[in-house]
């Protein structure tokens, strides 16, 4: 056995229920003398939804703190934002301070230098599992157990060793919630476009699943620095779509010619969907009140693809399913998000390898914890050669 096999041995060896008895009892321990007075640093998405989260489990935090000076004395959601400075005046060591941002080490090192007691997301989800979780991939780690076999199966498929120590790191991390057992992260900049990994072609034709604004087009556009035939870019947040054609309509003709938009969302059948409409990279299918568009990629992509990105808040097992003669066939490069359910860590990567064979599969994240974590699934024919 590997060293990787035996570390996944030992880890699938223990209880999940006593390893989530165990964070709870340290947090109950680190909370003792404050009880329930949280205050959330980060007032955006992860805040609001903690906040909505406390809130049905019968707690109300002080305050959102934020480093955003503009929303200062402002409210959200009903609960005030007060700056840094206020936050540690008005309530000190009298409180916890939950980190609610995804890139939350600045954060955190901000927080633990103003002496302050500093807890994560995650761990705060670990206490209240029926209202903060699951949240994308944050869930108590029954799965990764009841699952072992397919686990097991997983790690035979990452290609380097890299790739390998981040997805043994990601299991840990979903078991004990200690931040030490992960190795570094790639910058961020650098998401979806791992050029160590796999060459570009001239007629490239990128597909970006869950194009937003664009801001994924116009990392690949850099890179690139115009040698592509097509770009396909797929959204189906209306706003979203339209604030994505604006910015195309800026771009030289000879270029903007290029990209084409589709309002709509990627899935395994054409039917319509309900979607969560927020005019942000969190809006998402399977609830809310607006109807969208959903189709399949072999159906949607009159060119076929040569290199597909899916960013699509959890939608991407569907996606891929929908893309399957595309993936078979054509064999583009795959870039895949895998944090927005725990259980896609292992079952993305076994679902591409179920489609084709062809495949040589490598895991890099681009932020803290579990978040801005994508497989790359890259066919011989455009491997690199590893170093």
């Amino acid at each position: 056995m590997t060293n990787f096999e035996i570390q996944l041995e030992e880890l699938l060896k223990k209880d999940p229920a006593q390893l989530a008895s165990v964070q709870k009892t340290y947090f109950k321990k680190m909370t003792a003398e404050n009880g329930e007075r949280f205050v959330l640093f980060g007032s955006g998405h992860l805040g609001r939804f903690t906040l909505t989260g406390l809130r049905k489990a019968g707690v109300e935090p002080l305050a959102f703190a934020d480093n955003n000076s503009k929303i200062w004395g402002k409210e959200i959601n009903g609960l005030k934002v007060i700056s840094p400075q206020s936050m540690a005046d008005l309530f000190g060591t009298n409180a916890v301070f939950v980190t609610t941002v995804y890139t939350s080490a600045p954060v955190r090192k901000q927080l633990t230098g103003m002496g302050l007691k500093v807890v994560s997301f995650a761990s705060l989800a670990w206490q209240y599992p029926q209202s903060l979780t699951p949240h994308n991939s944050v869930m108590l780690p029954g799965k990764i157990f009841e699952q072992a076999d397919d686990v097991r199966k997983a790690l035979h498929l990452w290609a380097d060793e890299t790739s390998r120590r981040e997805y043994l790191g990601q299991l840990l991390w979903h078991s004990i919630l200690d931040e030490s057992v992960l190795p570094a992260h790639m910058p961020q900049d650098d998401i979806y476009f791992a050029g160590d990994l796999f060459t570009f072609v001239e007629d490239e034709v990128f597909c970006d699943c869950g194009a937003f604004d664009g801001d994924s087009v116009q990392k690949f556009l850099k890179c690139r620095s115009g040698a592509f035939d097509q770009i396909i870019a797929i959204e189906p947040d209306p706003k979203n779509c339209r604030a994505l054609a604006f910015w195309v309509e800026s771009l030289p003709t000879e270029t903007g010619r290029r990209i084409k938009i589709i309002q709509s969302a990627a899935g395994s059948k054409r039917e319509r969907v309900r979607f969560n409409l927020t005019g942000t990279v969190s809006s998402s299918v399977g609830e809310g009140d607006f109807e969208v568009q959903c189709a399949p990629l072999d159906e949607l992509c009159d060119k076929k693809p040569t290199f597909i990105k899916m960013d699509i808040e959890g939608a991407e097992p569907d996606a891929l399913l929908g893309a399957r003669n595309i993936i078979k066939n054509d064999l583009p490069v795959l870039a895949v998000c895998l944090y927005h359910n725990q259980e896609h860590l292992w079952k993305i990567p076994l679902l591409i390898q179920s489609i084709s064979s062809e495949y040589n599969f490598f895991l890099k994240r681009y932020s803290d914890e579990c978040w801005e974590l994508v497989c790359y699934a890259v066919p011989n024919h455009r491997l690199k050669a590893l170093k």
